[in-house]
C-alpha cells in the first residue's frame, strides 16, 4: 500500500504517464463540463487505485459552507515567499458560471482568431475556469490539458511545457494565473481576512505579467501535423 510519503513521486508518475496518453489520444467531446471532467478523471484515473481514496477523478468537489471563503497559501520557488489565492465556494451557482464560461470554448469560432486575439480568449477562459477551481486537487493539469486539446482543435499549440524548465518558470505561470483569479475572486469575497490577504497578493505581485500578457510567447499556429510523434506535456502544479 502506498503511504503519503510516496505520494508526490507516485502522483507525478502516474499522472505524467496519462497526460503524455492525452497528448496521443485527447478527449473527443464538445469543450463543455463533461469534457472538463473526462480529463481530470483520465488524468489521476490511477490514484484510488494506489491507496488514495480522497482523490475522486472526474468529480467536482464538495462546496465550502455557505458564508466561508476557499483561500489556498502558495509557496513560490523562487521568490521564497508566500503568497494567496480565492476560488469560488463550487456551488451551483459557480457550476453554472462554469458552464457559462466554457460556452466561449467554441472551436469554430476561436479557430478564425489571429494569435494575439486567440491568446488573448485562451487566457481569458482559463482564468474564469480557474477561479472556478471545479475539482479538490489537479486543476492546472486539467486545464492546461483542456486548453491544449482546445488549441489543436483550432490548429494552435499551447507549449505549456516552456514554463516547467526551471523554477522561475513555474512561479511566472503562477503568479500570472494568481493574479488573474485574485482579480475574479476580490469582489466576491465574504471574509475580512481572506481580503486582507488578497489585496496584500496583488499589491506584492503588481508589475508582474498576467495570463493575458504570458500566453502569446507559448501560442502558435500549426503549421503542420506530424505523424507518429508524442511529447510529455505534463508537470505537477
Amino acid at each position: 500500500m502506498s503511504t503519503d510519503k510516496d505520494r508526490p513521486s507516485i502522483e507525478k508518475e502516474k499522472t505524467k504517464r496519462r497526460i503524455a496518453e492525452l497528448f496521443l489520444d485527447p478527449v473527443r467531446g464538445n469543450f463543455d463540463i463533461d469534457h472538463l471532467k473526462e480529463i481530470n478523471r483520465r488524468i489521476f484515473q490511477d490514484l484510488p487505485k494506489m491507496g488514495f481514496s480522497d482523490v475522486t477523478p472526474g468529480i467536482f468537489r464538495k462546496p465550502v459552507p455557505k458564508g466561508l471563503d476557499w483561500v489556498k497559501r502558495r509557496q513560490l520557488e523562487s521568490a521564497r515567499i508566500s503568497t494567496f489565492v480565492a476560488y469560488s465556494p463550487m456551488d451551483k451557482n459557480a457550476e453554472n458560471e462554469l458552464a457559462d464560461i466554457l460556452k466561449a470554448a467554441n472551436p469554430d469560432k476561436l479557430s478564425k482568431f489571429d494569435p494575439m486575439i486567440f491568446s488573448n480568449a485562451i487566457a481569458n477562459i482559463y482564468s474564469l475556469a480557474d477561479y472556478i477551481h471545479p475539482f479538490a486537487d489537479g486543476n492546472s493539469r486539467t486545464l492546461r490539458e483542456f486548453t491544449r486539446e482546445l488549441a489543436e482543435k483550432c490548429d494552435y499549440e499551447i507549449e505549456w511545457e516552456q514554463f516547467n524548465k526551471q523554477e522561475s518558470g513555474r512561479d511566472i505561470l503562477y503568479i500570472a494565473r494568481d493574479l488573474n483569479v485574485n482579480s475574479i475572486a476580490l469582489p466576491r469575497i465574504k471574509s475580512l481576512n481572506a481580503r486582507r490577504d488578497i489585496v496584500y497578493t496583488l499589491d506584492i505581485l503588481e508589475g508582474n505579467r498576467d495570463l493575458q500578457s504570458l500566453l502569446p510567447d507559448v501560442v502558435k499556429r500549426i503549421r503542420y501535423k506530424s505523424v507518429g510523434h508524442s511529447r510529455d506535456g505534463g508537470f505537477g502544479l
